[in-house]
């Protein structure tokens, strides 16, 4: 058998799928190779495991890859405990009462039949609820944020406390009642450093329920990453007694959200699932959607700089074209640089973001040096950059003698300036979620799902329509993909454009 990562990647999935077998030499190899000391071959070796195997199966949304997921990753995380580098998580897991990767599948199987929570009587017992971040800030949006609100409303006297990176504070920030809890989960870091993330996590709730009794507390697990999605305990109930009993009160410490696996056999996204999970749990009938709120200086500075912006009655169009690092979201060829130049010869003002990661960037300036190019009212477009250092400069003149406004900083900013404009546009990413949850409605360009039900879960949610253009439903060719996006743009702001 190889010993290349992808390659052991492509021969698990393939005899389980072929032949429904499953090839555990396949992940044990792999684990070793996570586990080496060579950091060029442990970081291979994790690319592998979390985008060959981890995402396809999650990204299946069914119940069949769940435990399929569930399996693999259990070994891997036995495999990961027995290196002396994660000695911490050998010895954490131990306190647990997990012993073997049955323990840990087990106990995934136990967190998803849980019922529903108590009624409401018990509301005003729980003093601290603790929302657990999904680390990625679309998936905060699409279904983090639906859990806060709800938790919000269904224990009016608590403290929501969220935990997660420090950027979910500038999409949240604003909420009054939301207390943030900084973790940072190393996306770049190896397997073992992701797995170790987990004992950061513990620390953290251990220190926010330490004053606290069973049942005056809870803490809600999105499907998160920062408990593998579920594989790893943080809660005092799932601490098994000697004789193998479950500690008392467990339902009102712990409540787990089967992102994956929860209304399989429908088209909902993520969500309107979301919701209608909290439904089941709270025993209520309440929609509720995704929602960003925005700290009131982010807000204010955005609509200070559009305001600055020579856009008359033109319509401002927000684009973002980020892939989180994964290149298959992207429409290949000129689709960027044509989009943008032909939204400006349309009479549109511009914002868009530079993005993240040295590739981004170097896109969006090939963007930019072409839509500079562009006969505006007679003369070249003009673009202005705006980072964090030269925001008060700008905030300060009178005028921003500009069509294009690239913004490079803050995603609190960013925000700011997607709910100030008429439309949003962008990949498969955070911003369309932010631009729904805002109100700001948005043509999705969607590349690179694995499944159609991917497509449909991760469609954005909220008081404002997205339309999606799923990439593979065209031939390929940039242009017709740029002449469908400038269709839908058109139908959506022909009502300010016929105002103008």
């Amino acid at each position: 058998m190889e010993s290349h990562p992808e390659q052991l990647v492509a021969f698990f999935l393939d005899e389980y799928r072929s032949k429904g077998s499953y090839s555990g030499d396949s992940v044990a190899r792999l684990t070793e190779l996570a586990v080496a000391k060579d950091g060029v071959v442990a970081k291979a070796a994790t690319k592998a495991i979390f985008t060959g195997l981890v995402e396809p199966l999650a990204d299946s949304f069914e119940p069949e890859a769940v435990a399929l997921y569930n399996r693999a990753f259990a070994q891997i995380i036995q495999g990961c405990r027995q290196d002396p580098s994660a000695s911490q998580l050998d010895q954490q897991l131990k306190e647990f009462g997990i012993q073997r990767e049955e323990d840990l599948i087990a106990r995934a199987d136990r967190v998803v039949q849980s019922g529903r929570l108590r009624d409401s009587g018990d509301s005003g017992k729980v003093q601290r609820v603790i929302v657990l971040s999904r680390v990625t800030l679309g998936a905060d949006v699409a279904i983090t944020s639906v859990i806060i609100e709800r938790m919000k409303h269904r224990f009016p006297a608590a403290e929501i406390v969220l935990v997660g990176g420090s950027k979910t504070a500038e999409l949240f920030g604003g909420d009054v009642r939301l207390r943030f809890k900084e973790i940072h989960y190393g996306r770049a870091g190896t397997t073992v450093e992701r797995l170790l993330t987990w004992i950061d996590l513990l620390r953290c709730l251990r220190e926010l329920t330490d004053a606290l009794k069973i049942g005056e507390y809870l803490i809600v697990d999105p499907d998160t990453r920062l408990t593998q999605l579920g594989l790893l305990p943080v809660s005092l109930t799932d601490i098994r007694q000697p004789d193998g009993r479950d500690t008392e009160d467990q339902e009102t410490d712990y409540l787990f959200f089967p992102s994956r696996e929860y209304g399989s056999g429908t088209s909902r996204s993520l969500s309107e699932l979301t919701s209608l999970w909290l439904d089941d749990l709270l025993g209520e009938s309440l929609p509720t959607y995704p929602c960003v709120r925005l700290k009131s200086h982010d807000a204010e500075a955005a609509r200070e700089l559009l305001n600055r912006m020579d856009r008359g009655s033109r319509p401002v169009v927000a684009i973002n074209f980020g892939v989180g690092g994964n290149s298959l979201k992207r429409v290949g060829g000129d689709f960027e640089a044509t989009l943008v130049a032909r939204l400006l010869q349309q009479g549109a003002r511009i914002v868009l973001d530079k993005g993240a990661g040295d590739d981004e960037i170097n896109r969006a300036d090939e963007v930019i040096r072409e839509a500079t190019n562009v006969e505006c009212e007679g003369r070249r477009a003009r673009a202005v950059e705006i980072n964090g250092q030269s925001l008060t400069d700008v905030l300060g003149s009178d005028r921003l003698d500009a069509e294009i406004l690239v913004w490079n900083g803050r995603i609190g900013l960013l925000s700011g300036l997607i709910g100030q404009s008429d439309l949003y546009i962008g990949y498969d990413s955070a911003g369309q979620h932010i631009a729904a949850a805002l109100g700001v409605k948005g043509i999705d360009v969607f590349a690179g799902f694995s499944s159609r039900r991917m497509l449909e879960r991760w469609r954005p949610g909220g008081p404002a329509q997205t339309r999606v253009v799923a990439v593979d439903s065209y031939s390929g060719e940039a242009n017709e993909i740029v002449a469908r996006v400038l269709d839908l743009a058109r139908e959506t702001l022909q009502p300010k454009q016929q105002r103008a």
